[in-house]
């Protein structure tokens, strides 16, 4: 019998791969779920950089759901559509954050034949509120056209993150220049639960998990392609079998999983919380360029205050500045009690049978679930679907 995952080092040989952050893999899949009449589900970003989930049903929307968005996608009700869906014998392919599906999993109560789950190897979601800030900054008023996060006119490994706007400028950064990208990287906003993230690891509930291979030119040079080469792990016969059908259009070599692990730790291992991360969230009222740039470039007042901040922070290191609990009582369940027990997954707003669960920005931009306790009966549905697996409030 097979021994999962099973790792390759993979890339599509069509062209328009330079439209996705990696080896193109997920369209190729997507190409043949939609040929099988089936539904893709996926992300995908506005022109104000708001993420979100969405179901396409053409070849032509692809391009819409591919790339990276380094913001945390709002999954709205796709949860329901996809339930929907699989209702009616259709054949869906899910790609999503590792947490976002194993929210799916728990609100469809297991994983149909139908559904095929994608996750990817993750580093943490930062919130729309910062992505937006930044956008506003940099665009002056201009209105944007296109986001793209890893384009690769430069080549793959030395992406650079775009915005191009409708009048025809184009603002455009190597990825190690701009201040965004840094932040995203140096772990300065990502959301809470990312810092205590339980959905690391090479053994996975989804089918396929994707990322880039990055250090291929050092564990794989022969294999090494300019325009991106992707690492997947499968995790059954059902991706096995994925691959299999799209043999004819990519380029594939099975790999030791440890040379991804090597140079992609956060495959295994979950993202450290910055020093400064709430320190950035109190400065990023003055715009987040400039909150960024006192911390990593200080003048000679914000190292001071950078200094005297570590000191503070060491003191109370285990008290968070943006940490309130859910106060709700009675017979309404609590959903959380700190914000690292909240993906923001929306599984529980997908499954309330009263409809009566809303999703509500806090101070550093991200979306948490708040009850109407007034409306609530108490069902624990919410609790039960949670991938955090929070215990049951018992009244």
């Amino acid at each position: 019998m097979e021994n999962y995952p099973i790792c390759l080092a993979a890339y599509s040989t069509d062209k328009d791969r330079i439209k996705s952050s990696s080896g193109g893999i997920f369209a190729e899949i997507a190409k043949r779920v939609i040929d099988n009449s089936g539904i893709v589900v996926g992300a995908t970003i506005d022109t104000e950089g708001k993420v979100y989930h969405k179901y396409i049903t053409t070849k032509e929307e692809i391009y819409d759901l591919m790339g990276s968005k380094y913001v945390q996608s709002d999954v709205g009700m796709v949860y329901k559509s996809v339930k929907s869906f699989l209702k009616e014998g259709k054949q869906v392919l899910f790609c999503g954050t590792p947490c976002q599906a194993q929210g799916l999993i728990n609100y469809l109560r297991g994983k149909p034949d139908k559904l095929i789950l994608m996750d990817f190897i993750c580093h943490g979601v930062p919130s729309f509120k910062v992505f937006n800030t930044y956008l506003k900054e940099i665009s002056e008023g201009r209105e944007i056209d296109r986001i793209n996060f890893r384009d690769k006119e430069n080549g793959w490994l030395d992406y650079s993150f775009k915005v191009k706007y409708k009048n025809g400028d184009v603002f455009k950064t190597i990825f190690r220049d701009n201040n965004y990208m840094k932040g995203f990287i140096i772990n300065f906003f990502l959301r809470p639960s990312c810092y205590e993230c339980g959905f690391k690891g090479i053994n996975r509930n989804t089918d396929i998990t994707m990322g880039d291979f990055w250090g291929i030119e050092e564990e794989e040079p022969d294999f090494y392609d300019k325009n991106g080469v992707s690492v997947l792990l499968l995790h059954n016969e059902k991706a096995k079998q994925l691959i299999t059908d799209i043999i004819d259009v990519i380029v594939s070599k099975e790999i030791d999983v440890e040379e991804v692990i090597k140079h992609n730790p956060s495959l295994v291992k979950t993202s450290e919380k910055h020093i400064m991360h709430d320190l950035f969230f109190m400065t990023m009222r003055r715009g987040v360029n400039r909150a960024i740039e006192g911390i990593i470039k200080p003048n000679k007042l914000q190292k001071v205050r950078n200094k005297i901040y570590r000191g503070i922070y060491k003191l109370y290191s285990k008290t968070s500045l943006f940490q309130p609990k859910d106060k709700t009582t009675g017979k309404a369940p609590v959903l959380y009690t700190e914000k690292d027990k909240c993906c923001g997954c929306y599984a529980c707003v997908n499954t309330c049978p009263k409809g009566i669960i809303s999703m509500r920005e806090d101070q550093e931009g991200f979306m948490y679930p708040v009850i109407d306790k007034n409306l609530c009966v108490g069902c624990n549905s919410c609790i039960k679907v949670c991938p955090i697996n929070n215990s049951i409030n018992k009244n």
